[in-house]
Protein backbone atom coordinates (compact mmCIF):
# COMPACT_ATOMS: atom_id res chain seq x y z
CA UNK A 1 0.00 0.00 0.00
CA UNK A 2 1.29 3.47 -0.89
CA UNK A 3 4.33 2.29 -2.85
CA UNK A 4 3.07 2.80 -6.42
CA UNK A 5 3.16 -0.89 -7.34
CA UNK A 6 0.97 -3.36 -9.20
CA UNK A 7 0.98 -7.14 -9.04
CA UNK A 8 0.51 -8.61 -12.50
CA UNK A 9 -0.05 -12.18 -13.71
CA UNK A 10 3.16 -14.03 -14.64
CA UNK A 11 1.99 -14.55 -18.23
CA UNK A 12 1.31 -10.80 -18.58
CA UNK A 13 4.81 -10.00 -17.33
CA UNK A 14 6.29 -12.47 -19.84
CA UNK A 15 4.19 -11.30 -22.80
CA UNK A 16 5.11 -7.65 -22.11
CA UNK A 17 8.78 -8.56 -21.64
CA UNK A 18 8.77 -7.13 -18.12
CA UNK A 19 10.85 -7.89 -15.07
CA UNK A 20 10.08 -7.09 -11.47
CA UNK A 21 10.70 -3.38 -10.91
CA UNK A 22 9.95 -2.27 -14.48
CA UNK A 23 7.40 0.52 -14.90
CA UNK A 24 4.07 -0.26 -16.54
CA UNK A 25 1.35 2.10 -17.66
CA UNK A 26 -2.10 1.24 -16.32
CA UNK A 27 -4.87 2.79 -18.40
CA UNK A 28 -8.40 3.13 -17.08
CA UNK A 29 -10.25 6.44 -17.30
CA UNK A 30 -6.80 7.99 -17.02
CA UNK A 31 -3.25 6.74 -17.32
CA UNK A 32 -0.77 6.23 -14.47
CA UNK A 33 2.58 4.54 -14.02
CA UNK A 34 3.25 1.78 -11.47
CA UNK A 35 6.11 -0.55 -10.64
CA UNK A 36 5.47 -4.12 -11.81
CA UNK A 37 5.65 -6.91 -9.25
CA UNK A 38 4.98 -10.63 -9.67
CA UNK A 39 1.63 -12.02 -8.49
CA UNK A 40 0.97 -13.38 -5.03
CA UNK A 41 1.27 -17.20 -5.09
CA UNK A 42 -2.49 -17.60 -4.69
CA UNK A 43 -3.04 -15.41 -7.78
CA UNK A 44 -0.98 -17.57 -10.15
CA UNK A 45 -3.01 -18.34 -13.25
CA UNK A 46 -5.65 -15.70 -12.53
CA UNK A 47 -5.97 -12.80 -14.99
CA UNK A 48 -6.09 -9.96 -12.47
CA UNK A 49 -3.94 -6.97 -11.64
CA UNK A 50 -3.74 -5.95 -7.99
CA UNK A 51 -3.64 -2.19 -7.35
CA UNK A 52 -4.05 -0.44 -4.02
CA UNK A 53 -6.80 2.16 -3.62
CA UNK A 54 -4.50 5.06 -4.40
CA UNK A 55 -3.33 3.51 -7.69
CA UNK A 56 -6.91 2.59 -8.63
CA UNK A 57 -7.85 6.23 -8.03
CA UNK A 58 -4.90 7.39 -10.16
CA UNK A 59 -6.06 5.14 -13.02
CA UNK A 60 -9.70 6.18 -12.53
CA UNK A 61 -10.94 2.63 -11.92
CA UNK A 62 -12.60 0.61 -9.18
CA UNK A 63 -12.34 -2.98 -8.00
CA UNK A 64 -13.45 -5.31 -10.80
CA UNK A 65 -12.97 -2.77 -13.60
CA UNK A 66 -10.92 -3.67 -16.68
CA UNK A 67 -7.70 -1.84 -17.48
CA UNK A 68 -5.13 -1.86 -20.25
CA UNK A 69 -1.53 -2.50 -19.27
CA UNK A 70 1.56 -1.80 -21.34
CA UNK A 71 5.25 -1.19 -20.84
CA UNK A 72 5.76 2.45 -19.90
CA UNK A 73 8.28 4.69 -21.57
CA UNK A 74 9.76 6.63 -18.65
CA UNK A 75 12.47 9.19 -18.16
CA UNK A 76 14.14 10.43 -14.99
CA UNK A 77 12.24 13.43 -13.66
CA UNK A 78 14.14 16.71 -13.77
CA UNK A 79 11.41 18.46 -11.77
CA UNK A 80 8.23 17.43 -9.94
CA UNK A 81 5.80 19.96 -8.47
CA UNK A 82 3.55 18.69 -5.66
CA UNK A 83 0.69 20.26 -3.69
CA UNK A 84 -1.46 19.04 -0.80
CA UNK A 85 -4.48 17.13 -2.09
CA UNK A 86 -6.76 18.39 0.69
CA UNK A 87 -8.06 21.96 0.66
CA UNK A 88 -6.92 24.36 3.38
CA UNK A 89 -3.80 22.33 4.17
CA UNK A 90 -0.45 24.02 4.16
CA UNK A 91 2.70 21.92 4.34
CA UNK A 92 6.19 23.20 4.74
CA UNK A 93 9.10 20.93 4.18
CA UNK A 94 12.14 20.16 2.19
CA UNK A 95 11.92 18.89 -1.35
CA UNK A 96 15.00 16.85 -0.49
CA UNK A 97 13.05 14.96 2.16
CA UNK A 98 10.23 14.28 -0.30
CA UNK A 99 12.75 13.10 -2.90
CA UNK A 100 13.96 10.44 -0.44
CA UNK A 101 10.39 9.34 0.21
CA UNK A 102 9.42 9.20 -3.48
CA UNK A 103 12.77 8.01 -4.88
CA UNK A 104 12.29 5.56 -7.75
CA UNK A 105 8.52 6.07 -7.89
CA UNK A 106 6.82 6.61 -11.23
CA UNK A 107 4.57 9.69 -11.23
CA UNK A 108 2.58 11.67 -13.76
CA UNK A 109 0.70 14.97 -13.52
CA UNK A 110 -2.63 14.47 -11.77
CA UNK A 111 -1.52 11.49 -9.67
CA UNK A 112 -2.00 11.33 -5.93
CA UNK A 113 1.00 10.10 -3.95
CA UNK A 114 1.32 9.14 -0.31
CA UNK A 115 4.23 10.39 1.76
CA UNK A 116 4.16 7.41 4.09
CA UNK A 117 5.30 3.90 3.38
CA UNK A 118 3.42 1.20 5.23
CA UNK A 119 5.94 -1.38 6.35
CA UNK A 120 6.84 -2.87 9.68
CA UNK A 121 10.36 -1.96 10.61
CA UNK A 122 12.38 -4.03 13.03
CA UNK A 123 12.22 -2.68 16.55
CA UNK A 124 15.41 -1.36 18.16
CA UNK A 125 15.60 -4.50 20.30
CA UNK A 126 15.25 -6.75 17.24
CA UNK A 127 18.09 -4.89 15.52
CA UNK A 128 20.23 -4.90 18.66
CA UNK A 129 20.61 -1.11 18.73
CA UNK A 130 22.18 0.60 21.68
CA UNK A 131 20.46 3.74 23.04
CA UNK A 132 23.01 6.04 21.38
CA UNK A 133 22.09 4.52 18.00
CA UNK A 134 18.40 5.18 18.50
CA UNK A 135 18.67 8.94 17.88
CA UNK A 136 20.55 8.37 14.59
CA UNK A 137 17.96 5.76 13.51
CA UNK A 138 15.12 8.26 13.88
CA UNK A 139 16.77 10.49 11.28
CA UNK A 140 17.01 7.59 8.83
CA UNK A 141 13.23 7.07 8.72
CA UNK A 142 11.38 8.03 5.50
CA UNK A 143 10.45 11.69 5.33
CA UNK A 144 7.00 12.56 6.63
CA UNK A 145 6.78 8.93 7.76
CA UNK A 146 4.94 9.54 11.03
CA UNK A 147 1.73 10.65 9.35
CA UNK A 148 0.37 10.11 5.88
CA UNK A 149 -0.03 13.14 3.68
CA UNK A 150 -1.48 12.80 0.23
CA UNK A 151 -0.02 15.08 -2.36
CA UNK A 152 -1.20 15.79 -5.89
CA UNK A 153 1.41 15.81 -8.66
CA UNK A 154 0.81 19.21 -10.27
CA UNK A 155 3.39 18.90 -13.03
CA UNK A 156 6.49 17.05 -14.12
CA UNK A 157 9.42 17.85 -16.38
CA UNK A 158 9.59 16.17 -18.77
CA UNK A 159 5.88 15.47 -19.22
CA UNK A 160 4.42 11.98 -19.10
CA UNK A 161 5.35 9.17 -16.74
CA UNK A 162 8.64 9.98 -15.03
CA UNK A 163 10.61 8.37 -12.20
CA UNK A 164 11.84 10.40 -9.24
CA UNK A 165 15.65 10.28 -9.34
CA UNK A 166 18.55 11.39 -7.14
CA UNK A 167 18.81 14.74 -8.90
CA UNK A 168 15.07 15.42 -9.30
CA UNK A 169 14.12 18.90 -8.11
CA UNK A 170 11.01 18.61 -5.91
CA UNK A 171 8.86 21.69 -5.29
CA UNK A 172 6.12 21.64 -2.66
CA UNK A 173 3.45 24.29 -3.23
Amino acid sequence: VGRGTARLPSDALRSLGLREGDVVEVIGKRSTGVIALPPYPEDNGIAIIRLDGLERSNAGVGIGDSVQVRRAETQPARRVVLAPSQPNVRLMGSGDALRRTLFGRPVTAGDLVSTSIYQRAATPLERGLFPEDLFRTLFELPAYGLQEFRLRVVSTKPRGIVRVAEDTEIELL
